[in-house]
């Protein structure tokens, strides 16, 4: 009897992108002068990856010093210098996030267009030459996401004192820099051995093996999968010279085996998770020993 077995290795690449970051507004004063310095300029959550288990979310800093000679009183707050609120890169669905200040703790996000300030809230006070540093923490919505790239909205910082007038204010980028990033597995007919998953083809016979197998490829948009088979195409019993032709489909797309193949997935952008059946077709066994035949199929996938 014929049989074989057929272990496959899965990998994933994700390649990251970079943003600008603009240089914060001067901001007017009289006896009463406060500066803001935003650090860094843009608030940019750098190399998110969809798929991974980390929050999308980072830290950032303002420090405001008064250069007057008087005291200040005031309330930083948020507006959106172009509605409507989210995270934009020009098209599609916008990321909602939220915009905390973690020194004082409140939720200072603009979602209907500025920060709502509380009359209770508790003003910062500042005597000349004083400073004080705010941390705040940016967090977008993971369920949001639907493609990679650089998505921000522009802000304005105003620093309000008690009758909610502006005393001056800077302009802060809020971002995020989602990765063109996939992942793969498999689902069907198959075990699991030393990492590795183990496809039984049954007895051997020419023509298409009766093996449900599919892979499942998650992307943040088009992608290419990488395929190499260490025996080129055959299925090698033991480490003999006896072997078996067979060949490969994914997808409905033919794989060539003898040597690296390239298999481009469905086009399209977006958040997409597809399901490739992967089908086995096997050649002549006419007056091969019998046992055990095996290959080792490689497959990656890159995010375009």
């Amino acid at each position: 009897m014929l049989r074989s077995t057929l272990a496959i290795a899965a990998a994933f690449l994700a390649l990251p992108s970079y943003a600008q970051a603009p240089v914060p507004a001067g901001i007017p004063g009289n006896e009463c002068v406060v500066r803001a310095s935003a650090a860094p300029a843009s608030w940019i959550i750098q190399g998110y990856d969809p798929f991974d288990s980390t929050i999308a979310e980072g830290t950032f800093g303002v420090t405001f010093v008064n250069e007057g000679v008087g005291e200040c009183q005031f309330a930083p707050t948020f507006e959106l210098s172009d509605p409507p609120f989210g995270l934009s890169k020009g098209s599609g669905k916008r990321i909602g996030y939220a915009l905390l200040n973690l020194t004082d703790t409140q939720d200072v996000t603009p979602r209907a267009g500025r920060t709502q300030r509380n009359p209770a809230q508790r003003l910062i006070t500042l005597g000349p030459n004083a400073s004080r540093t705010i941390l705040y923490k940016l967090v977008a919505d993971p369920d949001d996401v639907r493609e990679s790239g650089v998505f921000t909205q522009d802000l304005l910082l105003d620093m309000q004192d008690r009758d909610f007038r502006g005393l001056g204010g800077t302009r802060i980028v809020l971002g995020i820099d989602v990765l063109p990033s996939a992942r793969i597995g498999l689902a069907g007919a198959y075990t699991v051995s030393d990492g590795h998953a183990v496809v039984d083809l049954g007895e051997l016979r020419p023509g298409v093996a009766p093996v449900p197998l599919q892979l499942r490829v998650a992307s943040t948009g088009s992608y290419d999968l990488s395929v190499t088979s260490a025996n080129s195409g055959r299925l090698r019993l033991g480490s003999s010279e006896w072997s078996i032709p067979y060949s490969l489909a994914i997808g409905g797309n033919s794989v060539n085996l003898s040597g690296a193949s390239t298999v481009s997935g469905p086009n399209g952008g977006g958040l997409r998770r597809d399901a490739l059946p992967i089908q086995f077709v096997i050649g002549s066994t006419a007056d091969r020993r019998a046992g055990v035949y095996s290959d080792v199929i490689s497959i990656s996938v890159t995010a375009r």
